[in-house]
């Protein structure tokens, strides 16, 4: 490894767990999530939007078939690109399956999922109900948990009382 390291290579000193490892999605993704209907008109979903009611701030929401089914996700960008008419439904918008995560799936699986699929957000399905959505695991999910574990592991700093 001296070797290797004087080559410009890190060498890791000690071996780490992989913490998102040791997460699972439905621990983690959030339960309350807001969805579009395929069906849905831009000009409808923009106004929504505008309206800057709670849900509205979201960067992706999963879309729905009239079944509940999960169709796809579509991005506030996608929704709010002028080149798409008013009219255009939004289920117009999806381009093929929808990456997901897996209730029962790591964190560093989903974390890698949207790394290889370049994405900021996963609709979270159960292996029985593909097509049915749980929750929605977003990178700043992925963030947050990766922080919990930062301070837990970060030794308490005494702070002094006046003096040296």
């Amino acid at each position: 490894t001296e070797k290797i390291a004087r080559r410009g290579v890190r060498v890791p000193s000690e071996y780490a767990a992989d913490y998102l490892d040791q997460l699972w999605v439905k621990d983690v993704a959030s339960r309350d999530v807001i969805t579009l209907n395929a069906l849905d008109t831009l000009a409808a979903v923009r106004a929504w939007l505008e309206t800057a009611v709670v849900g509205t701030q979201h960067h992706g929401f999963p879309v729905l078939d009239a079944g509940g089914r999960l169709l796809g996700v579509a991005t506030r960008r996608q929704v709010s690109d002028r080149r798409h008419a008013d009219s255009t439904r939004v289920g117009e918008l999806l381009d093929g399956a929808p990456a997901v995560a897996f209730a029962d799936s790591s964190l560093r699986e989903a974390a890698d999922l949207m790394v290889v699929e370049g994405i900021g957000r996963l609709p979270v399905v159960t292996q029985a109900e593909p097509h049915k959505v749980i929750g929605i695991l977003t990178r700043s999910d992925l963030l947050s948990a990766h922080g919990r574990r930062l301070h837990e592991d970060r030794p308490m700093k005494r702070q002094s009382k006046g003096g040296v």
